[in-house]
């Protein structure tokens, strides 16, 4: 079994690196581009059997466009949310370190466990995103494509056989991650490809 991860395409708020969490920022033209690459690549290299994403509008339209590559309509689910970023949606990592300096250290380095103010901590969207990603691969036996957001994306792979470090890892918009299932573990095959 094998599930496919697709980060949404660029947003506005990508290019000016603000903290987005589950402010509902919509894609630019690239980013559209960018989920079209996507579609493509697993039109061309992969047979999804099934297709579902968070419900924010930037993830919707990079699965609706996706979609139409790979012949299938998405499923939405609001637990492949992004982290809540809480207080600092909206700004940038600079405004965020001059405004939160000790809130932003004490979460940096205890990400895991520390919230955002206002939001939530890793573990926190890793339970709600693992609690979803079982339940989906539990009705279904071919390959799964779900849309989502890179911090959903790296929670996920925190839980691989990967052990990969949250902060080294590169999910950039509009990148396929792949994991192979097999007795209960997820294995990663490849992280970040740009299509």
């Amino acid at each position: 079994m094998r599930v496919i991860l697709i980060r949404h395409g660029q947003t506005e708020w990508n290019l000016l690196q603000k903290y987005q969490g589950q402010t509902d920022i919509p894609l630019t033209d690239l980013g559209r581009s960018q989920a079209q690459r996507a579609g493509e690549y697993l039109a061309n290299n992969e047979n999804i059997e099934v297709l579902y994403c968070s419900d924010l509008s930037r993830t919707r339209e990079t699965a609706e466009i996706v979609g139409r590559s790979i012949g299938l309509s998405p499923t939405c689910d609001a637990r492949l949310r992004e982290l809540s970023f809480g207080e600092w949606e909206g700004l940038t990592f600079t405004q965020v370190y001059e405004k939160y300096p000790e809130e932003f250290n004490n979460w940096y380095n205890d990400t895991f466990k520390i919230n955002v103010p206002g939001g939530e901590s890793f573990d926190q969207l890793i339970e709600r995103a693992m609690e979803a990603v079982k339940e989906i691969i539990a009705k279904h036996k071919g390959t799964i494509a779900i849309v989502t957001h890179g911090g959903v994306i790296k929670a996920i792979l925190s839980q691989s056989e990967a052990k990969s470090d949250l902060w080294q890892t590169g999910v950039e918009p509009g990148s396929i991650t792949i994991l192979d299932i097999a007795n209960g573990k997820f294995i990663p095959i490849e992280i970040g490809l740009k299509p």
